[in-house]
């Protein structure tokens, strides 16, 4: 499996936490993981410092309260094995700035929230975490089970889509799943009628163009010439393929996740046409927003971490 072996959750202390907890405890169990830490947030309080450093015990009946509460809904619904470290944490100020400071702090793998099940505007908190964070993000829908069945990995054929595919195999084969689905969305050039082609015949061979690099992704190296390359190591599984012509990756995800009852979203955070500077990309943040399965942003340890650094030290 691969190794996540520190999550971190962020809780709200509320019946809604329970999926982000019940994820925690499968992915602890898939993963092995070593340590799970539980966040809660609170909002800064408006105390002058003068006060602040005459009772410093001020504020400590609240971070009590937030922790017995945190630890009683774990031990409502954590089920994960019995040797991870589970650890409680009380934070003041704004959520997002925390959750990165301590994923940067504590060497997180991975960061677990709820989202809402209805699609949400631009600018929620589970998109800037997910589009900030130094690591991977899973994104729970409220209400949602914790458990899966069916994989979908949407693949570009960049890096980060095969990163994607890495992580959605040891799932799959730490869950006992035998099968991942994987979708390629290609679309026909506006300037095709210059070929001399049709609409139709140039879709076959986007289609064609998309088949093959669909053989290379499978494979840990891109073949050159008459390079000989190494398969990459599926253990097993099945990677059953999807190509779908569409205007938009976005649209033709969506329509897979219903067409093939999808349970689990798992997308690399950033695409092969997404700008430097940003660490998701327009179609994982469209997902992000919309979709109501629970969804993994996957990155690369480490994703970003100058420009957190930045930010923290604001």
């Amino acid at each position: 499996m691969y190794r996540y072996r520190h999550l971190m959750v962020a809780l709200s202390l509320g019946e809604q936490d329970e999926s982000s907890i019940r994820y925690a405890a499968l992915v602890s169990t898939l993963a092995k993981c070593e340590r799970v830490t539980f966040l809660h947030t609170t909002s800064t309080l408006d105390i002058p410092e003068e006060i602040r450093a005459e009772y410093p015990d001020l504020a400590h009946p609240g971070d009590e309260f937030a922790r017995n509460a945190m630890q009683e809904l774990v031990s409502k619904y954590y089920d994960g094995p019995p040797e991870v470290e589970l650890l409680f944490e009380v934070a003041e100020g704004s959520p997002l700035v925390e959750l990165l400071r301590r994923a940067r702090d504590h060497e997180i793998d991975m960061i677990i929230m709820g989202k809402r099940r209805e699609p949400t505007a631009d600018g929620t908190l589970p998109e800037k975490l997910a589009r900030k964070a130094p690591c991977s993000v899973l994104l729970v829908p409220e209400g949602g089970n914790a458990s899966f069945a069916s994989v979908l990995v949407p693949t570009d054929f960049s890096e980060n889509s095969i990163d994607a595919m890495d992580v959605a195999v040891a799932f799959a084969s730490a869950a006992g799943i035998d099968e991942i689905h994987c979708l390629h969305a290609y679309s026909v050039p506006l300037g095709y009628y210059k070929t001399g082609k049709s609409y139709e015949e140039f879709a076959e061979i986007m289609r064609g163009h998309a088949e093959k690099k669909y053989q290379e992704y499978l494979r840990y190296n891109v073949c050159q010439g008459d390079t000989v390359c190494e398969l990459r190591d599926l253990k097993g599984i099945t990677i059953t393929p999807i190509f779908k012509l569409a205007a938009k990756a976005a649209h033709a995800i969506e329509a897979v996740v219903k067409e093939h009852e999808i349970d689990l979203l798992i997308i690399g955070a950033r695409g092969r046409r997404a700008a430097a500077g940003v660490l998701l990309g327009s179609v994982t943040e469209h997902q992000i927003r919309t979709t109501t399965i629970p969804i993994l942003a996957v990155k690369k340890k480490g994703t970003g971490m100058s420009i957190i650094d930045a930010l923290l030290n604001l």
